[in-house]
Formats: structure tokens, C-alpha cells, sequence
């Protein structure tokens, strides 16, 4: 019976060595923003809706290979408040293309990260939103 919980216990450490070697790996690699997005997709954030202002061009703060290997991810930091004028930093991945850096974003934030975007006018950003932003 001892045998089989040391055998266990070293299965168990075995497995966390690998995890985090991979994890060290990937984060190595560039790929330390796709794996904040899917932490915040998977983990039990609320879901919040915020604006930003679209970062402009060349400001990203990382890139990476796409999976396919035949395009760059851009990794862009932006500020972003939601309709009571809160403000936090949103982490956005623009694939395959970087930001054109104009007009308004409307973001569902889960954690630090920026779940879906979209354009929208500055007629649909919540005045207290672009007050927080110092774009009123």
C-alpha cells in the first residue's frame, strides 16, 4: 500500500513538472497572452461591458505567430471604462492584423482581457466612459 502512494505522489509531481515546463515553454514562445485570454474566458469572471479607444497603429505591446505559423497576432494594453465610468486595463488580440487606431471600441471584458470587440460611434459610448478616458 505505501508503494502505490509514493507512486502516486510521484505521478502527481511528475505532472506538475511537465505542466509547468510546457507552460514556461509557450510563455517563452510569445504565447503568454493567448494563454491570459483563455484563463480569463475559462475562470469565473463576470462578464462586463466597457469602451476603449482603438490603440493606435505600431503601440501593440507584443506580437505572435498565429497558430498557423503564416500570420502575426497583435497583443495591444488599452484603457477601457465600463458605463459608470470604472476603469481598468484590457488586454486586446488583434489576429492576423494590426489595430487602424481609429474611433471607439465596445469590449466585453472578462478578467484582463477583451473577450469580443467591435467598432461602434462615439454617439454609443456612455458619457461617463469617455469622461473616465478624457475624451469628452
Amino acid at each position: 500500500m505505501p508503494r502505490r502512494r509514493v507512486g502516486r505522489a510521484a505521478a502527481i509531481v511528475l505532472l506538475a513538472v511537465c505542466a509547468t515546463l510546457s507552460g514556461c515553454a509557450l510563455l517563452g514562445a510569445g504565447w503568454g497572452p493567448a494563454l491570459r485570454s483563455l484563463a480569463d474566458r475559462v475562470l469565473p469572471y463576470p462578464e462586463v461591458t466597457m469602451w476603449a479607444c482603438a490603440p493606435a497603429p505600431g503601440t501593440h505591446a507584443e506580437s505572435y505567430a498565429d497558430a498557423t505559423g503564416a500570420g502575426t497576432n497583435y497583443v495591444y494594453v488599452v484603457e477601457a471604462a465600463d458605463a459608470d465610468g470604472a476603469t481598468r486595463e484590457l488586454q486586446l488580440i488583434y489576429f492576423g492584423r494590426e489595430s487602424d487606431g481609429t474611433g471607439w471600441l465596445e469590449v466585453e471584458a472578462r478578467g484582463g482581457s477583451g473577450v469580443h470587440y467591435r467598432a461602434v460611434d462615439a454617439a454609443d459610448v456612455p458619457e461617463p466612459a469617455r469622461t473616465a478616458l478624457g475624451r469628452t
